[in-house]
């Protein structure tokens, strides 16, 4: 009576309505306290009641949702068995149908069934104590084949609900669970397995596979908990008669078995080993035959303390045995004494010692299954047990049968012993001590690790979000608190700001920023300052911000608006150099009288365009977005009317200025000051022509490469741009001017200016074309390729220019692209007569559709569209150089060959000036500037500037060559025989050796040599002084440096090698005069003599050099004079131009004649000199100017 008591007062149902009533009275007692800022929810029973009533409700919908989970969980599980596919030998056998029909009969009562401690569908009661199939625990029974498990199960004295509702205890399965024997108790499910599970003997990979098809089909039917735990079943026979290794083996496959078990379904599972037909131990029988069914149903074994180890369980196992076997002993005197058959009592005395017999090969089977090992799962062992489910068969007598083989008896066999039906220390084995561990097992890790990390996140974050509502309470009052001081504290200085605020007529705008920013912060003072947020059903600033927004607004009408009245007044009044300003600033003005055309945003767009015209700079970054604040709020509040009076008179003004524009270009400056094109990329030659634009490319203006022309002008900024833009802006302006310019429209008016609308359009779009040719013509003329400043430059610009993926071609490619604005027929009738035929009937029938929809007033039609008259038109020829004609290719191809020439033509320069010779001429210059002044802009300059720069360079190298030539050829010589001597020297002791004189100046030496093979194409010597010809338009050189040294080397030639290749002279000798004192005057000029005694004037003859190679001059004057000189000596090669270096030289009465005034000591003797040539040899400035050439 006390234990159904204690039943019902914990019974959960009980216990749960007992918790239900405890909330109901805190709820009704204490929910009239609870307050949230003023707010009572619970203050009236009718809520306490709603409370309460939903407190039961979420707990039965919980109840409710536990239960369905569970019978769903239920459902699974019986699908899972129903769904599991038919083996080979069911579908081979149709015996088994019968089988198979009641399995599927019995799996769906259970579906629906519910077990309790009454039984199957008890009542009410046992629908809500008792659980579903799937909550139940499993148990999981293997063994050998005839190891006794069914025998067990069926004499546990268990209640088995099914044999109730279906006439049988034992449920046989069919396809994946053909093998097994499903036993349904009110407390567990117990899963018999086929012997061959175990051992799998019969047919291995037959056997294996349906094992694991088996613990697959677990593992999905219970995903968190597939067993509770396992039943190993070892027969005594087993034990007693199989050998060793038999044992062995039969270790070895339960061991294999519970690993299986670990591995496949995630868990570690609690073992009980049962020994199992102890009865065939001769002496069992007779020996508890005395007990009654409850010592029967008690377990006789020992169980493991859970905490240990496996290794010390199976330490302990020795022990635990002698324990037993000692408490055997200790009871056999009185065992003796109660049995009176003698035969009975000797087996009752010798079963300790079979027991005995016992100990051995299972301390052996136990080591051989269950030992651990750092490679498995460690097993749990949860105790030895010996029990016996029926007492049948043949004893085994182990101990008779060794005395019998020691002496050498004859061993008599026991008896077969009759079934008796009892069940030996089974009972209470598997209810107390089995099923009271069903928790033992665990779950699944890898679900139980998902569960849990779920949970945890689930507590964490409700754990956060209560920890953040608390704060955000605390932190929320905190701020208001502090809130509520800041704006009481802040009242009075903002009151004292306002009121210091001049409120005069100005249009000054910086003196009440202070104030308006003050009264903005008012309503929300201090709350950035500490506290992130101030709500969470405690924030005052909503009571606060009317007050203060209706201060500010107030403020914002009463001094801000005044003042941008004012300022916008100002500007009509001024002069301004740009209409649309004055057409904005107009449209503004009427706007703040005239409510039926107020716009907002066009009124907050002209005021953003005048500050930031005012202020510019001067004003920093953060007061400007004060102003932009508080004009959005003013404007964005209602539709301000300006309180001051409207200045007519200006109106007028400003209207007769504006009337003076006319309509096409305000329309068009309204695209502009909008900012159309603004969304697309300025054309720019950096992203046209590529990567290499740089190398190749520059601009003349030296603006960057990465500015071009604005997107705007471009065939986007027009056709996706301008065109959806202009009708309607200039729909806009033709509607506006009615109230903005006070243009009054007669009867009918709307209907003139619909129909004068594409006019107006043409008109405006007139207006951009025009802007658009002239933007890329100033950019295409700004286009100049990068100057090369050598050889190798050159070389490398005509490379990068010829190459296929040359920056140039795309470049133009794609200025072509933006310059051409019409259809592709009218761009190709600029190009040839059938297109512009194309391209007029185009218009036409634009001028037709337009005359339709205007009501037949059609524009008159000028041919191709504007857009081919102003802007396709201008660069046809650009067009035409890179489109291609049907069947053929683009003329840009051939220039591209052009400049593939150039590069070739430098490449062999650059070859020739390595190789140490002259390059050689080439007309690939000539034909470029020729082909360039067909070409149009860009490609005209661009091609004329490189034949410009590959010809100075080509001429410069030709320059470099020469110069070389002639270092080599003359310049080493030269210095080394003349540079530094006489005759080129007046001033040197050494000589020119005649034979050098000639090797560098006569006809065929150096200088004349070099000069007619390599110079004379490239020197005008018909001029004075020589120049050098233009060669492709560039002169070679200058006419300094060394071409004046190859023009007076000339001179030297003619005058000193007239007569061969050696240099010589023929001079003639006639005295004009001699002193009286000088009886005799003789020359000696190697042998040859002229001698003179004031006799008659014959002309003598001189020859230079002389016939006798004595190289020496002489002068002699008889007689001596009174100091002893009586005439001059002069030696060398060059001794006769000593000579004449030493006496006075006159001109003569022809250029090849002059006087020779011979004084020594005071005596004259005066003689008349005739050359063989007009140029004097001795007084030659060639000869004393030149100088050794260093190059050109």
């Amino acid at each position: 009576m006390f234990r159904k008591l204690l039943g019902l007062v914990f019974n959960r149902w009980v216990l749960l309505a007992v918790l239900l009533l405890a909330a109901a009275l805190v709820l009704w007692i204490v929910g009239p306290l609870l307050a949230i800022g003023e707010h009572r929810p619970l203050e009236t029973e009718r809520e306490r009641w709603i409370a309460i009533a939903a407190l039961a409700g979420a707990t039965a919908l919980m109840l409710a949702w536990k239960a369905w989970r569970a019978r769903r969980g239920n459902q699974a599980v019986v699908d899972q068995l129903l769904a599991a596919p038919p083996t080979p030998a069911e579908v081979e056998s149709p015996d088994l149908a019968a089988v198979r029909e009641r399995f599927e009969r019995a799996l769906l009562t259970l579906r629906r069934a519910r077990f309790g401690a009454a039984g199957l569908l008890s009542g009410w009661a046992a629908r809500l104590n008792g659980r579903y199939l799937y909550e139940l625990p499993w148990y999981l029974i293997i063994g050998a084949p005839g190891s006794g498990k069914t025998t067990a199960l069926r004499n546990c004295g268990l209640n088995f609900p099914l044999a109730q509702a279906m006439g049988q205890d034992v449920l046989r399965g069919v396809g994946g669970t053909r093998n097994c024997d499903w036993w349904f108790t009110d407390r567990a499910v117990l899963i018999d397995t086929a012997g061959r599970f175990t051992t799998q003997d019969s047919d291995r990979d037959n056997d294996r596979t349906t094992w694991g098809g088996f613990l697959k089909l677990l593992k999905q039917a219970r995903p968190r908990q597939p067993l509770n735990g396992v039943l190993v079943t070892v027969s005594v026979p087993d034990l007693l008669t199989r050998g060793a290794i038999d044992r062995a083996e039969y270790a070895a496959h339960v061991r294999q078995r519970v690993q299986e078990l670990h591995e496949q379904l995630g868990l570690r599972l609690p073992i009980y080993l049962l020994v199992t037909k102890c009865d065939l131990m001769a002496g069992f029988a007779e020996t508890f035959s005395h007990l009654g069914k409850a010592e029967r149903a008690e377990p006789w074994g020992f169980t493991f303390d859970l905490a240990g180890k496996t290794q010390e369980h199976l330490q302990r196992f020795g022990p635990e045995l002698d324990a037993l076997q000692q408490r055997l002993g200790d009871g056999l005197i009185d065992r003796l004494q109660d049995e009176r058959d003698a035969a009975r009592r000797a087996r009752v005395y010798g079963f300790p010692g079979q027991f005995a017999a016992l100990r051995a090969p299972l301390q052996e089977f136990v080591d051989a299954a269950f030992s651990p090992s750092p490679y498995e799962v460690e097993p749990l062992l949860r105790g030895v047990y010996f029990v016996s489910g029926t007492q049948e068969g043949t004893p085994i007598d182990r101990v008779l049968a060794a005395v019998a083989r020691s002496h050498r008896l004859e061993h008599a066999i026991p008896a077969p012993q009759a079934g008796t039906g009892k069940s030996f220390f089974l009972s209470r084995l598997i209810t107390e001590v089995v099923f009271a561990e069903s928790g033992v097992a665990g779950t699944n890790l890898a679900w139980e690790r998902r569960r849990g990390l779920l949970m945890l996140g689930g507590y964490a974050a409700l754990a956060l979000v209560t920890t953040l509502a608390l704060a955000a309470w605390i932190s929320s009052y905190a701020g208001n608190r502090r809130y509520l001081d800041g704006v009481a504290a802040r009242v009075d200085a903002v009151q004292r700001l306002v009121q210091g605020t001049p409120n005069r007529a100005s249009a000054e705008l910086q003196p009440i920023v202070p104030a308006l920013e003050a009264t903005r912060a008012l309503a929300r003072a201090g709350q950035d300052d500490e506290v992130p947020w101030l709500g969470f059903g405690l924030d005052q600033g909503r009571k606060m911000d009317s007050a203060a927004q209706a201060a500010y607004e107030r403020m914002l009408v009463d001094a801000l608006l005044p003042r941008l009245a004012l300022r916008i007044e100002a500007q009509l009044r001024g002069t301004s150099s740009a209409p649309e300003a004055d057409y904005e600033a107009l449209k503004a003005y009427l706007m703040l009288y005239d409510p039926t055309h107020y716009d907002a945003a066009a009124l907050k767009r002209h005021v953003e365009a005048l500050w930031d015209a005012d202020f510019g700079r001067s004003l920093d970054a953060e007061r400007r977005a004060a102003l932009s604040v508080h004009l959005e709020a003013l404007l964005a509040q209602r539709m301000v009317v300006s309180p001051l009076p409207r200045d007519d008179a200006l109106v007028q003004q400003a209207r007769l200025r504006l009337a003076a524009v006319p309509l096409p270009q305000r329309v068009y400056r309204r695209l502009r000051h909008q900012g159309l094109g603004r969304e697309f990329p300025e054309f720019t030659i950096a992203r046209a022509a590529g990567a290499n634009a740089a190398l190749v490319f520059q601009r003349a203006s030296g603006a960057p490469l990465t500015r071009g022309v604005p997107g705007l002008f471009s065939y986007d900024g027009y056709h996706r741009g301008f065109q959806k833009q202009v009708a309607q802006v200039a729909e806009e302006l033709a509607q506006e001017q009615g109230w903005v310019l006070g243009v009054e429209e007669a009867a009918g008016g709307a209907a003139a200016r619909l129909t004068a609308t594409p006019a107006l359009v043409d008109e405006v779009r007139r207006l951009y074309l025009n802007d658009y040719a002239s933007a890329w013509e100033g950019f295409i003329a700004d286009i100049r390729l990068q100057p090369p400043g050598n050889l190798t430059q050159a070389i490398q610009l005509a490379r990068l220019l010829s190459v296929p993926d040359n920056p140039l071609a795309p470049l133009l490619r794609a200025i072509s692209r933006e310059t051409t604005l019409g259809a592709p027929d009218k761009a190709a009738g600029v190009i040839g007569k059938t297109g512009q035929q194309a391209g007029q009937t185009v218009d036409k029938l634009r001028g037709q559709i337009l005359g339709t929809l205007t009501g037949g007033t059609t524009p008159a039609s000028d041919g191709p569209g504007l857009e081919v008259q102003l802007v396709d038109e201008r660069f046809a020829g650009l067009r035409q150089l890179v489109t291609a004609p049907e069947g053929g290719k683009a003329p840009l191809e051939d220039t591209m060959g052009l400049i593939a020439e150039l590069h070739l033509q430098l490449t062999a320069a650059d070859m020739a000036l390595k190789g140490g010779s002259a390059p050689p001429p080439s007309p690939v210059p000539a034909k470029a500037r020729a082909e360039a002044a067909r070409m149009p802009q860009p490609l005209r300059g661009l091609l004329d500037t490189l034949a410009a720069s590959s010809a100075q360079v080509s001429q410069t190298v030709l320059r470099q060559s020469l110069s070389n030539e002639v270092r080599s050829a003359v310049g080493e010589f030269c210095r080394q025989a003349v540079a530094g001597r006489y005759p080129l020297d007046r001033h040197a002791a050494r000589d020119v050796t005649q034979a050098d004189f000639a090797l560098l100046f006569g006809p065929g030496g150096k200088i004349d040599q070099l000069f007619q093979q390599k110079l004379a194409a490239y020197v005008d010597t018909t001029t004075r002084p020589w120049r050098f010809r233009a060669v492709e338009g560039t002169p070679l050189g200058g006419d300094s440096g060394s071409l004046p040294q190859f023009q007076r080397a000339a001179a030297i030639r003619e005058t000193f090698f007239a007569g061969g290749p050696t240099p010589s002279l023929r001079l003639e000798f006639k005295p004009l005069e001699m002193d009286p004192g000088i009886s005799q005057f003789t020359l000696d000029v190697d042998g040859q003599l002229v001698r003179y005694a004031h006799g008659p004037a014959i002309p003598m003859a001189v020859q230079w050099p002389g016939p006798r190679g004595s190289s020496q001059v002489r002068v002699q004057l008889m007689p001596p004079s009174p100091t002893g000189a009586s005439g001059l000596v002069k030696e060398g090669p060059w001794a006769l131009f000593r000579l004449f270096d030493s006496v006075r030289i006159d001109p003569g009465g022809a250029p090849e004649r002059f006087k020779a005034t011979f004084d020594i000591d005071g005596r004259r003797a005066v003689f008349e000199v005739t050359a063989s040539s007009v140029r004097n040899p001795f007084r030659l400035n060639e000869l004393a100017e030149f100088s050794c050439p260093a190059g050109l």
